[in-house]
């Protein structure tokens, strides 16, 4: 935590947003259903704002396009209505640059739960010229794996963890609207599965994400004047929540909502007319029993990515929010590549502008673009070219699979798996629609005398929370096979075939 003086208590509350003067006539008033036990949100009337700037001329991020004459407009927003201006960002920002620029560290890891505090501690980072380190997630196994790259945590509550921590602060006074000095040659540090089966390091600069938010910006141009806010179910600290929820919308003027709802149900219940509404398959695979939005609370555009959507599920999806899903494609490494109206069966996919498409005469694709670090990037999936400049995906090339809208990888479950004191071997495949993780697990002795002891049900009960530990809910295998040997052919090689014949009986 940060330094205080002698006897002074650290201020362990909830950063607040308050109302900024005169942003009320830019957004309605919640009102509340008598049905219903959470405000929603009317509508979010604020006006388009003028084309995006051109972000990436020169060494530093200037203010974006329409922002210096209208700083009470509103950046973002909460669900019980309350709203954050972009004076009260930027002065959010110098105050946290403030602070963070008296520390010596080179590198920070960045986690919060809130929208907004994330925006301020990225940008905040940014201007004080340190690394960013993005973790997959929250949980405190992952956060201690990062300690070997950064011993400072930024974020906007206490975490477990064992290095320095700075909780980002709000600034009391909102009166200074100089925008800071952000170098876009800032570093920043995704940590994502790996085909390997440890977390794979992904290097960008803050360039790299603003380039993409334009490219975005230019695929959305057309519809910009009917998007007035953006909500979603995607996880901000993810590269396409952390593209679509926030640097798109901060450099477009579009409001962002600041929380991430837990449950579908809240996700729906907050969605305004003209909301850009940003999800995945792992949300709109759940939409059966909701009955069709009113006009009055349909969204502008829905959001998928992550992992393929099916015909049956984008069908579902249009029938209650009234308009076809858009899908988006791309990677991490490479950020966001193509994109497709999900409306009719075979619809190609198209890259977004800027980006182009290339095929070896191996079959491998490479995508090239000014937002991919690098330039060019080769593709991890199998593509076929169409003669109207789409193409279609065809699967993926290596054991790096999508559950839920995340990426796991195989081999870093079965590496978790056989570090377990019960655990002698093990393989992971992926079975089912909706994809699930099964697990064909060889017991040591002492899980074998647990086994037959306990039974398999509390055996891969104890797996589960064991493997809990250090991965994530889309991570953990659905179910579950016990056997003496794994099924390998003459060369030693296990033989996928039979592993998948072992669920079936």
């Amino acid at each position: 935590m940060d330094s205080l003086a002698a006897g002074q208590r650290p201020d362990r509350s909830r950063p607040r947003l308050r109302r900024e003067a005169g942003t009320l006539a830019a957004l309605d008033q919640p009102d509340q259903l008598p049905h219903q036990r959470q405000p929603v949100r009317r509508r979010v009337a604020v006006p388009p704002a003028q084309a995006h700037a051109v972000m990436t001329a020169g060494g530093l991020m200037p203010i974006p396009m329409g922002w210096r004459d209208e700083l009470d407009r509103p950046i973002a927003c909460r669900s019980d209505g309350e709203l954050v201006s972009r004076r009260q960002f930027i002065a959010d920002l110098n105050h946290n640059i403030g602070l963070l620029g008296q520390r010596p560290d080179e590198a920070a890891i960045l986690s919060t739960a809130n929208l907004y505090w994330f925006a301020v501690g990225l940008f905040a980072l940014a201007a004080c010229r340190k690394r960013t380190i993005l973790a997959a997630n929250d949980l405190p196994a992952t956060l201690a794996g990062l300690t070997d790259h950064a011993g400072l945590l930024v974020g906007d509550r206490e975490h477990a963890f064992s290095g320095v921590q700075h909780r980002l602060q709000r600034s009391d006074d909102a009166r200074g609207t100089a925008w800071p000095e952000i170098a876009l040659t800032a570093p920043i540090c995704f940590f994502t599965s790996g085909s390997t089966g440890g977390p794979k390091r992904i290097d960008k600069e803050l360039r790299h994400l603003v380039t993409e938010a334009e490219a975005i910006s230019d695929l959305f141009a057309a519809q910009r004047a009917g998007f007035r806010s953006v909500c979603g179910t995607v996880p901000h600290h993810h590269a396409y929540g952390l593209a679509f929820r926030l640097v798109w919308p901060l450099i477009s003027g579009i409001p962002f909502a600041e929380e991430t709802p837990e449950f579908l149900e809240q996700a729906l219940a907050e969605l305004d007319i003209g909301a850009v509404f940003v999800t995945s398959p792992a949300h709109l695979h759940r939409l059966d029993g909701f009955a069709p939005l009113p006009s009055a609370r349909r969204p502008a555009c829905v959001l998928s990515a992550g992992a393929p959507l099916d015909g049956e599920a984008a069908q579902r999806a249009q029938e209650l929010f009234g308009c076809a899903v858009t899908e988006i494609y791309g990677s991490t490494e490479t950020g966001a590549l193509a994109s497709r109206l999900h409306d009719r069966s075979g619809e190609p996919w198209r890259p977004l502008p800027g980006v182009q498409l290339s095929q070896d005469p191996s079959g491998h694709a490479s995508a090239t673009a000014p937002h991919i670090p690098g330039g060019q990037a080769v593709l991890a999936d199998h593509v076929r070219r169409r003669d109207d400049a789409g193409f279609d995906l065809l699967g993926r090339r290596d054991r790096v699979v999508k559950i839920e809208a995340k990426r796991v990888s195989l081999d870093e479950v079965e590496a978790r798996l056989r570090e377990l004191a019960d655990v002698e071997d093990a393989i992971v495949i992926v079975r089912g629609h909706p994809a699930r993780l099964a697990a064909c697990v060889v017991p040591s002795g002492a899980g074998a005398g647990f086994l037959a002891n306990e039974g398999a049900f509390r055996f891969n009960r104890r797996i589960r929370a064991a493997l809990a530990i250090h991965l994530e809910a889309a991570s953990l295998p659905r179910h579950w096979r016990f056997v003496e040997q794994l099924p390998r052919g003459a060369l030693g090689k296990i033989s996928q075939r039979d592993v998948e014949t072992l669920f079936d009986e």
